[in-house]
């Protein structure tokens, strides 16, 4: 996995390179009547901002974990990724509605000059991908920003496909309909981005983790007799993920060989590398909001 500070450089040339091309593939758009490479281009523009973002959270998660942030700052992140597919969400209903528009009211398109732009569009935005995947499964962040440009790559490729048909067929409704699929295609992939998100800020169970497991282990351990309120989260999506529990345990039991072990249980067989356990014999009280 690379490090978060070659990620942060990744994210400096999708950035630039994303920004360039936006201005080219706008003023392409216009100049052909070409509403696949509008759209695309102003998709573009949600790239540059998202990317921009996700940027600015990349940077705010490095920061040190301080008195008041007793977590550091790694869910600015988090929130970034669920950003990020919201806005890409907002950026297919767009598409639909003006694509929906074009089909009912079909208008030319220069169609070779589109490809010409759509062909260039496709190289910038290769290369944005290529830069982002070595660091995609980083963090959500991370991996926001590679689904942004990955939509752009289709977002080409459906622009040239249009492209040719309309240059070999006139058919001009290519271009809307093509500009559809790509938008059925980015709210797929963004799907799973924001599920994700959203189960790290409501503190869910991280999707590597089984609890019942989890459980199973710790009721297995020698001097163990019971465990409840046991609560397994993550701070961000591949860093910090906690557990809390209290441990009901036998008479006589070595508390902090006990402890020591399952601390490193957890960690090497779960991934859970942030423990709190509490141990506690059968008549210890409970709070109400115990399970």
């Amino acid at each position: 996995m690379h490090s978060h500070a070659s990620a942060t450089k990744a994210l400096v040339v999708a950035v630039g390179v994303t920004a360039a091309f936006f201005v080219i593939e706008l003023v392409g758009g216009i100049l052909t009547n070409s509403l696949a490479l509008q759209t695309d281009a102003i998709h573009m523009l949600t790239d540059v901002v998202a990317l921009a973002y996700a940027l600015v959270a990349a940077w705010f998660a490095q920061r040190p974990v301080s008195l008041r942030r007793t977590y550091g700052y790694y869910r600015v992140e988090i929130l970034s990724a669920f950003l990020n597919g919201i806005l890409l969400w907002a950026v297919v209903i767009f598409v639909f509605y003006e694509a929906i528009q074009r089909i009912q009211h079909p208008s030319d398109v220069q169609s070779l000059n589109m490809l010409v732009i759509a062909v260039l569009g496709l190289v910038a935005n290769g290369l944005v991908a290529v830069t982002l995947s070595r660091s995609r499964n980083t963090s959500l962040n991370l991996k926001g920003a590679f689904l942004h440009v990955v939509a752009d790559v289709l977002g080409s490729v459906g622009a040239i496909s249009a492209g040719l048909i309309m240059f070999f067929t006139g058919w001009y409704q290519a271009d809307p309909i093509a500009s559809i699929l790509i938008g059925v295609l980015v709210f797929y992939s963004s799907g799973k981005l924001v599920r994700d998100s959203v189960n790290v800020l409501l503190e869910g169970v991280p999707s590597h983790i089984d609890v019942s497991a989890v459980e199973r282990r710790i009721l297995g351990m020698k001097g163990v007799k019971d465990i409840h309120d046991l609560h397994v989260w993550s701070i961000a999506d591949t860093r910090m993920c906690c557990m809390s529990s209290h441990v009901v345990v036998q008479d006589n039991t070595d508390g902090r060989e006990l402890v020591t072990k399952l601390i490193h249980i957890l960690k090497e067989e779960f991934g859970i590398d942030h423990t709190t356990i509490q141990l506690e014999d059968e008549n210890y009280p409970k709070a109400a909001s115990e399970h």
